[in-house]
């Protein structure tokens, strides 16, 4: 009777509701400082100060990859302890996190320098809209290495490798997951703020839907001699 109880589809949509809800609430946690940053800014516009962005930025990408971590979970076993697990996951795997991250936003940084200098002094030769092209890129193939990093233990330049890889040889899911971000800035223009929160959440569920042929593809055929890492 219990069992049923917890299979029936109030039951289960309450407790996505529940855990969306809460994912948010730890992701929030994790970037107060990114919160405050982005308060401050649009109070005083004129005093956006990239460094202090830089360094907002950096508790990011630890608590988006226990988020996608967590919503594996969640998605698989259906019912967890959602702030527990989150927690565990960000502590045991927040060196991992912080690496990819870290790589990923040095990158990031220097090629916003060089598309603002090449806008801002030869705007005429066009220039900066490789670097545009190459932003953008590098913001995909984030989305794959966060996604493979939450489930695999890979070394770094792996990592990247593979990521580059399916987001290649997937190319309708790399596709859909840019339309998602795209759609996901509109909404979120015409929207109140205190609805941006859930936003991580929405979109890891989506993402996670559309990866899980690539992890079961990376468990059968490459690492097949490989555990899945494990927040435990």
């Amino acid at each position: 009777m219990k069992k049923e109880f917890y299979d029936r589809p109030f039951h289960i949509i309450t407790n996505y509701i529940t855990e969306f809800f809460l994912s948010s609430l730890n992701l929030t946690i994790c970037n107060i400082l990114l919160i405050l940053f982005c308060i401050f800014t649009a109070i005083s516009p004129n005093e956006l100060n990239l460094f202090l962005l830089f360094i907002a930025l950096i508790p990011l990408g630890p608590s988006l990859g226990a988020l996608y971590s967590t919503i594996g979970k969640i998605l698989r076993e259906k019912d967890i302890y959602f702030s527990s697990y989150y927690w565990t996951c960000y502590k045991n795997n927040f060196l991992s996190y912080l690496k990819l991250w870290l790589v990923e936003l040095i990158i990031l940084a220097i090629l916003f320098i060089d598309f603002k200098y090449f806008y801002v002094h030869m705007p005429e030769k066009g220039i900066h809209i490789v670097f545009v092209g190459l932003i953008a890129i590098s913001l995909i193939i984030g989305l794959y290495s966060f996604a493979i990093n939450s489930r695999f233990e890979i070394k770094l330049k792996d990592l990247f490798i593979l990521s580059m890889y399916y987001m290649i040889k997937k190319f309708p899911i790399t596709i859909i997951k840019v339309a998602v971000i795209i759609v996901t800035y509109y909404i979120a223009k015409n929207i109140s703020i205190a609805f941006w929160i859930f936003i991580p959440s929405i979109i890891c569920f989506i993402f996670f839907y559309y990866d899980k042929s690539i992890f079961k593809e990376l468990e059968t055929k490459f690492l097949s001699d490989q555990d899945s890492t494990s927040c435990d």
